[in-house]
């Protein structure tokens, strides 16, 4: 008999309408993302994180997820996989003492789910929805840097177009591109303006009280300390 740990998907992520399957990350998951944090020529990118720490969990590996969802799930997994809290050492905003504080990652977390329909501008009307799966692997290949990132997560959001009452479904994601582009700035931002607000959302939140001076303060955490194993 081979000599193998088989680990199996046995928590679940409940993630808006989505249930996801996924086991706890193992020791090669952390040594590939230790390695690649060590590699100066390694750049971090959301696929890399996506190919270490999120594939290899799901049970499902044709999942398409928001950059928000894939937030959301990663601290899921990081909750069965390290723990469900972490430590920070907080400095008072007042009166300068340290404390270093033991918080719960459910309660500091939350998420709005999206809530996409139309777009009306002008004579046009955007159909916004979910990224389809076969748009999955055009979304994990996007280009560099953070304003690409985010035009090309909204342009795989776009299903439709009625122009003029005729109804555009059948172009690539080339050809919807250069009809993004090509639109005055005035529609183009009205458009992203209203789909940004549909968009899910969430939110790391924690009320620390400095139990010296009873100050309260609301800490946002972009980043939670010790998210892995750094």
């Amino acid at each position: 008999m081979a000599l193998k740990y088989e680990a199996k998907y046995d928590f679940i992520a409940k993630i808006g309408d989505k249930e996801i399957n996924f086991k706890a990350w193992t020791a090669k998951e952390e040594r590939l993302y230790l390695q690649a944090l060590e590699d100066e020529k390694t750049e971090i990118t959301d696929k890399l994180i996506f190919d270490i720490l999120i594939k290899p969990a799901v049970q499902d590996k044709s999942m398409v997820l928001s950059v928000q969802e894939q937030k959301l799930l990663m601290i899921e997994i990081r909750k069965e996989s390290i723990s469900k809290d972490f430590q920070d050492t907080i400095e008072c905003k007042e009166c300068g003492e340290e404390t270093l504080a033991t918080i719960e990652i459910d309660s500091i977390k939350s998420y709005e789910k999206s809530n996409y329909e139309s777009i009306t501008v002008d004579n046009l009307i955007f159909n916004i929805d979910d990224i389809k799966t076969n748009k999955s692997k055009e979304r994990l290949n996007l280009d560099k840097g953070i304003i690409n990132y985010i035009f090309t997560d909204f342009l795989l959001h776009i299903q439709s177009i009625d122009i003029d009452g005729e109804l555009q479904d059948s172009f690539s994601f080339k050809e919807l591109q250069e009809y993004m582009d090509s639109l005055p700035t005035k529609i183009f931002d009205e458009v992203f303006e209203k789909y940004q607000k549909m968009t899910d959302s969430l939110e790391l939140k924690y009320e620390f009280v400095c139990p010296h001076c009873k100050t309260k303060e609301i800490i946002d955490y972009t980043n939670i300390p010790n998210f892995l194993w750094l």
